[in-house]
């Protein structure tokens, strides 16, 4: 369970027209109001949640006429459950689910796993904006690259030189070609390119995240090779 999502407002809009606000208060707990029916709510309900993989979560709950399952993705904003009502059996129900701010809009920021790195990753690998690891990055930055320190000042450091005016990176760019993730880690598959002439490298580059932080990193790279035994490409 991620604690970005504890104590947060979200909309739930069900297909058949209801919408609801839920809260889930922790890993235990959760709170729900219709936004049209008053009548309709339970606070502090003793709930079961788990994280079923990045941004996508299952809630079991006792409800108002039954046992109650739902499951939340927030990659792709959707909803499916079933309500197992004590009179009509169990209905199953689909929709959407949105994050919202503390005044009630959408909240559009980063918010699962991968699209925390995704979103460091182009700000500051593609658009070179170091003001991205003040956003993203852990202060004690735990780095596996033996070329840069730990902490997120010495990457701060070691790229600004690379992606100022006279950088060897100051054209550079890696298009993440497929991400995926594991408990905290996420990995990039990444076309590197250092220059506009540079060779394309292959890079794989994983990240643990920790409470919306960057907080460890990896990285391994291979050129693009001239020949292949095998004949396929390296993407």
């Amino acid at each position: 369970m991620t604690k970005q999502l504890f104590n947060r407002k979200i909309l739930v809009k069900q297909d058949d027209g209801r919408q609801f606000i839920d809260v889930i208060e922790d890993a235990t707990h959760l709170s729900w109001a219709s936004t049209v029916d008053e009548t309709l709510q339970q606070r502090d309900v003793d709930a079961v949640i788990t994280r079923l993989a990045d941004g996508v979560f299952n809630l079991n709950w006792l409800g108002l006429r039954g046992a109650m399952s739902e499951t939340m993705d927030f990659n792709r904003h959707t909803l499916v459950g079933v309500r197992f009502d004590s009179e009509k059996g169990p209905q199953r129900f689909a929709g959407s689910v949105q994050l919202l701010n503390d005044d009630g809009t959408p909240d559009l920021s980063p918010f699962t796993n991968c699209q925390i790195v995704l979103a460091f990753w182009n700000a500051f690998f593609n658009r070179h904006d170091v003001s991205a690891v003040t956003q993203y990055v852990a202060p004690e930055f735990i780095q596996h690259n033996p070329s840069i320190a730990d902490g997120a000042e010495a990457f701060t450091h070691y790229y600004r030189v690379l992606f100022g005016p006279q950088g060897s990176l100051r054209e550079s760019k890696r298009t993440v070609v497929s991400v995926a993730d594991r408990d905290d880690l996420v990995y990039l598959h990444v076309i590197r390119q250092d220059s506009p002439t540079a060779t394309e490298m292959a890079e794989v580059d994983i990240f643990r995240v920790r409470d919306g932080q960057l907080v460890e990193h990896w990285a391994v790279k291979q050129p693009f090779p001239n020949h292949s035994a095998n004949g396929h490409p390296m993407f």
